[in-house]
């Protein structure tokens, strides 16, 4: 506990219940949700990044990824799959034949794929899927780094993982130009790998670790209109894909920005049900899909005739993600308390 960063608890809990809204529902265009929707992975990629310790042993890097990444991956999609038929029986009538019951696992053995043959199950637990590749590239690039440049400073060190991270951006704009396929992993990384390594950066070049309540209240305030300025011109110049795509990675930037000063000023508030949520970030990445759809399909549905199809207005969607919140956290206690893994935990500590 004596290590924690307590604004990093903040700014982990925050990134993961916001995102449960973005996920329900909601007419495009729509705010606050489509402002959070731009700058959210980035906010939890950052944090990945941040909180990425340096490589020591590859070897013993590799099984920690696994204990922490690889487990929670299978286990949160295994558990997925009995909702999976329930939803598939109601929408149907029926049980999936045999080929129709194996696309979702062809799915996530696939990462989440969807194609001619397989169709993705837990979707959000691509992000999963994508952190570990992301831990394993950044200590491969650290390797290559050194090895090429290992007589140069640190900061030349890094230049083949900022090639990667262009790499990505570069990869994320041709994807919207429509010249590469949509897969979730392979974009989530591309369009999000600069913001996790600028995570890992800030992190050995101790930025961010002195908060200072007056200073972090002017970032945030500068930092908040700068990323809606360029939000809102960003949305406003669609039709124009090179201004579009150039003002989108700067309106990311910013409103990850705002979003860490934003978290920074909570700094002195301390809570335990706080720290609680931020241990269990896997929880919600793995369960909150589906319990967000228990919670429309058997509660909303059937009680308070909420057809399938609805589209919730902001107010609804962050109510109902609100309760999701909610109903996770006992969850979240016995799973540290009983199952450790499910939090990407190796033993109970």
């Amino acid at each position: 506990m004596n290590d924690r960063i307590n604004w990093m608890d903040w700014a982990k809990f925050l990134a993961v219940a916001l995102t449960i809204p973005v996920h329900i529902p909601h007419a495009i265009g729509d705010q606050p949700v489509t402002y959070f929707e731009v700058f959210l992975l980035a906010c939890l990629m950052f944090n990945s990044g941040y909180l990425k310790k340096e490589r020591t042993n590859l070897k013993e890097e590799v099984k920690k990824y696994w204990h922490q990444l690889g487990i929670p991956y299978i286990i949160y999609n295994i558990l997925f799959y009995p909702y999976w038929l329930i939803k598939f029986y109601s929408e149907h009538d029926s049980m999936p034949n045999l080929s129709e019951a194996m696309r979702p696992i062809y799915g996530a053995l696939l990462l989440q794929a969807n194609t001619d043959y397989a169709c993705e199950l837990n979707p959000v637990t691509w992000f999963i899927a994508a952190l570990f590749i992301m831990h394993l590239l950044l200590d491969g690039m650290t390797v290559l780094g050194d090895t090429i440049f290992h007589k140069k400073n640190w900061i030349i060190r890094t230049v083949p993982m900022w090639l990667l991270s262009f790499l990505g951006m570069g990869i994320y704009v041709a994807h919207k130009a429509g010249y590469v396929p949509s897969h979730f992993v392979v974009i989530g990384i591309a369009k999000s790998l600069v913001f996790y390594y600028m995570g890992f950066l800030c992190r050995k070049y101790h930025a961010f670790e002195t908060c200072d309540f007056k200073k972090d209240a002017i970032k945030f305030v500068i930092t908040l209109i700068v990323s809606i300025v360029l939000f809102n011109y960003h949305a406003s110049i669609e039709s124009n894909f090179t201004l579009h795509m150039v003002s989108y990675f700067p309106a990311v930037l910013f409103g990850l920005l705002s979003f860490i000063y934003f978290c920074k000023l909570l700094n002195s508030i301390h809570s335990k049900t706080i720290v609680n949520y931020s241990n269990g970030t896997m929880v919600f990445i793995g369960l909150h899909w589906m319990l967000t759809g228990i919670v429309r399909y058997g509660i909303l549905k059937p009680i308070f005739q909420v057809p399938t199809e609805y589209i919730y207005t902001p107010l609804e969607a962050y109510a109902l993600g609100l309760l999701v919140t909610i109903l996770l956290y006992p969850i979240i206690l016995f799973f540290q308390a009983k199952m450790p893994w499910m939090l990407g935990k190796r033993y109970i500590t």
